[in-house]
């Protein structure tokens, strides 16, 4: 598996650098296969580290020689980013200096992945012609990892045993944890989504095969037990129909939920109260609030009581520790950049919060709606875990965000502003022609 990882990595990295409308979606659909090869050593370095880095690097090149619509001067929030990746820079050389080089660029790359997800899929692929290659490519790659979802699910054989609430034994394929399958199947389900709405309208058969493809998908992130990806599912599939008054797709989605209920209801139900356990027992008073979130308050509280002993400057600017395992974005952000890093991330989430709000006020459309979808993705993984650290991650997230702005950005420059108004335009508009007979009548 590894070799056959590497070489699909190396052939999306070639078209990578030939063509980005080539290589993007190689990228995404080589992602998948380089992330089984976690536990790999090729030398002294991992590959899924050396594709994280080798992906954004070409990324910047092509921007540096960019021209036409991929120019950055097209991005949208792009001196946002940029002032985010300053500090980036300045906290990721701070962890350099105090760790070693080889920790230093692998936090500068890791947060620099959000700031590539968000340019190149709005630089290269806002056009028509190439929004629907990249989105047919996020659905082709969740054919891998979706098969070995369903293959565990069926045949109860893992390659690895990671247990969740209540000694559920998560199905995560060939990946280190369940936020990499989960996100792809999330990632599958938008793609196939966006795909069916905006390309397959009139094929019946292609939608039916879209909508059991996006089923699979859920069965398969119904089985890694995550309750980040049952809140972020289910917040979708209420969203996605009512925002976009889709009716026949509201009632599809009940009567799914009907005869589920009906058939599996007692398993369901089973599932559900051993995945949310403790936060329902701290509901009904009969935990602890530190008893939520898996008990990962346990670890918010030891890192803030660390933050303690931090001089003011560490505080302010950043420790100059690497904090991956915080399981919360935040509580990494303040390590690594200090209030000054954590201020700047929230700024650019409001910003981008915002921004979306403001698009679904000025029209509601698919790609708004999906800018939405992917937002409530992050902000919910952002509780528990540190989907900023995740490159995969980004390029989905911030892709279909930075895509869905620059659509709205180009239809925007589409519409033609009225010309300026000229005197004999004035004239003709003050003219009336029924004051005018009667006056020249009675001359």
């Amino acid at each position: 598996m590894l070799a056959l990882s590497v070489f699909i990595g190396l052939v999306s990295l070639v078209l990578l650098a030939v063509r980005p409308t080539l290589g993007i979606p190689a990228v995404f659909i080589a992602r998948p296969f380089v992330d089984t090869t976690w536990p790999d050593m090729i030398g002294s370095i991992r590959p899924t580290e050396v594709y994280s880095v080798a992906v954004p690097t070409l990324i910047l090149l092509h921007l540096v020689f960019a021209s036409g619509s991929a120019t950055f001067r097209r991005m949208p929030l792009r001196w946002l980013w940029v002032l985010w990746l300053v500090d980036v820079a300045f906290f990721s050389g701070l962890i350099l200096y105090d760790n070693d080089v080889a920790d230093g660029f692998n936090i500068f790359f890791r947060h620099l992945n959000g700031f590539v997800g968000f340019f190149m899929l709005q630089a290269w692929f806002a056009d028509e012609r190439y929004t629907k290659r990249v989105l047919l490519a996020m659905a082709i790659a969740g054919l891998f990892p979706m098969a070995t979802g369903v293959y565990e699910a069926l045949t109860g054989d893992h390659w690895k045993i990671t247990v969740g609430e209540g000694g559920l034994i998560r199905n995560i394929g060939m990946y280190h944890d369940g936020i990499t399958i989960r996100y792809l199947a999330l990632q599958t389900i938008l793609a196939v989504t966006l795909l069916t709405t905006l390309y397959l309208k009139r094929r019946w058969l292609a939608s039916l095969l879209s909508t059991a493809y996006g089923g699979v998908c859920a069965f398969v992130m119904y089985g890694a037990y995550s309750k980040a990806g049952i809140l972020t599912l289910g917040s979708w599939l209420l969203l996605w129909p009512t925002l976009l008054r889709k009716v026949r797709t509201l009632i599809v989605f009940g009567l799914a939920g009907l005869i589920l209920a009906g058939a599996y209801s007692e398993k369901l139900v089973d599932t559900v109260s051993v995945v949310f356990n403790k936060e329902i027992g701290v509901a009904q008073g009969d935990l602890g609030v530190d008893r939520s979130f898996n008990g990962r308050w346990y670890t918010w509280k030891a890192m803030l009581a660390e933050r303690e002993s931090f001089t003011s400057t560490q505080r302010i600017f950043g420790s100059g520790q690497i904090a991956l395992g915080a399981h919360n974005d935040y509580l990494q952000i303040l390590f690594h950049g200090g209030v000054i890093g954590l201020i700047l991330y929230l700024s650019m989430l409001l910003v981008i919060f915002g921004r979306i709000v403001r698009d679904l006020i000025a029209r509601i459309d698919p790609w708004s709606v999906a800018a939405l979808l992917a937002f409530i993705m992050w902000i919910v993984d952002t509780i528990g875990l540190v989907p900023s650290a995740y490159s995969g991650y980004q390029w989905f997230v911030w892709g279909i965000v930075g895509l869905a702005f620059r659509k709205r950005d180009d239809a925007r420059r589409a519409v033609p502003a009225p010309a300026p108004a000229t005197p004999r335009d004035e004239i003709n508009a003050s003219f009336d022609p029924a004051t005018a007979h009667a006056a020249g009548s009675g001359g």
